[in-house]
């Protein structure tokens, strides 16, 4: 009975810390600085710059500067701190965080559903590692907010490249050896795998040619869900094609291992604070109800 007893308050302790809510800052405007590293010129600067963007797109992004997390993941802060505001407008989730959280030394870029097709997780992290972090190290935050924030802009109106910021290509060097030598050993193991069980031999077999699908997507698209998608449905197709196949020729020599050798954060819905608003600061500001998924990328400095 006390070892029941016990077992349960571990279990509703342990729910409380999952289901524990941060404490979020009042969303005053859209600038929101509780860690107040910018003066008010920079804050009328960025948010004349943020609204004119709302004016013109309806895209609502908001900068916040944060104290600390207090123990938190910056992603998941971002994510339901997007939520609880409710940034974007309801039937276009077109709403961006830019996050700073000082005593962490971290960054985040959150971005709602209708924006994830034009600022992609990769942008996100391209925004944060080339553009923001670099003016962080040297201490010019508000240069670093400033940039990002028109970077930002600039991939929401589909009109960002990475060249402008003199950000380097990812060499694909790496991914080409790893191609190689998954066509190179496969066969090896298939011939081992091949005196022992067949089975096996089919299971890594597809196993193989699917992981090499989906890092030749990933190399391509640069897309993780994309590309753990491509290895799952390449490996079902893959593994009952062989499995076929080895019923059919199961009385005969022939090999079947190669006969088939031609063949990527988020939570759902979204939470309104309120009525769209395109106020300036002051209590008349609010977000639209715009939903988040967990889209974007974090980074430090």
């Amino acid at each position: 009975m006390k070892r029941l007893f016990y077992t349960l308050l571990s279990l509703l302790f342990l729910q409380t810390l999952l289901f524990a809510t941060p404490t979020f800052p009042e969303l005053t405007g859209r600038v929101v600085d509780d860690a107040k590293i910018l003066n008010s010129s920079q804050k009328q600067t960025l948010t004349k710059l943020l609204k004119e963007e709302e004016k013109n797109s309806s895209n609502q992004i908001i900068v916040v500067t944060l104290e600390s997390l207090h123990g938190y993941d910056i992603a998941d802060y971002g994510y339901q701190l997007g939520r609880h505001w409710g940034i974007g407008q309801k039937d276009k989730n077109n709403g961006v965080l830019l996050i700073v959280s000082m005593a962490e030394k971290k960054l985040r870029i959150e971005v709602g559903y209708g924006l994830e097709g034009a600022l992609t997780d990769k942008t996100s992290h391209e925004i944060i590692e080339y553009i923001i972090k670099p003016n962080f190290r040297n201490g010019n935050f508000y240069e670093g907010i400033l940039k990002g924030t028109k970077a930002i802009i600039a991939s929401v109106k589909g009109e960002y490249k990475a060249e402008d910021y003199h950000i380097p290509k990812k060499s694909n060097h790496s991914w080409i050896l790893i191609y190689f030598a998954i066509f190179f050993i496969s066969p090896i193991f298939m011939g081992i795998f091949k005196k022992r069980a067949n089975k096996v031999a089919r299971f890594f077999h597809a196993l193989m040619l699917s992981a090499f699908g989906a890092s030749f997507a990933i190399g391509v698209l640069d897309s993780l869900i994309i590309s753990l998608i491509i290895f799952f449905l390449l490996w079902v197709i893959i593994f009952l094609s062989n499995q076929s196949l080895g019923a059919t020729h199961s009385s005969s020599n022939e090999s079947i291992y190669w006969g088939s050798s031609n063949h990527s954060g988020g939570f759902g819905g979204g939470f309104s604070s309120g009525g769209f608003s395109s106020g300036s600061f002051g209590g008349g500001f609010s977000g639209g109800g715009g939903g988040f998924g967990g889209g974007g990328a974090s980074g430090g400095w």
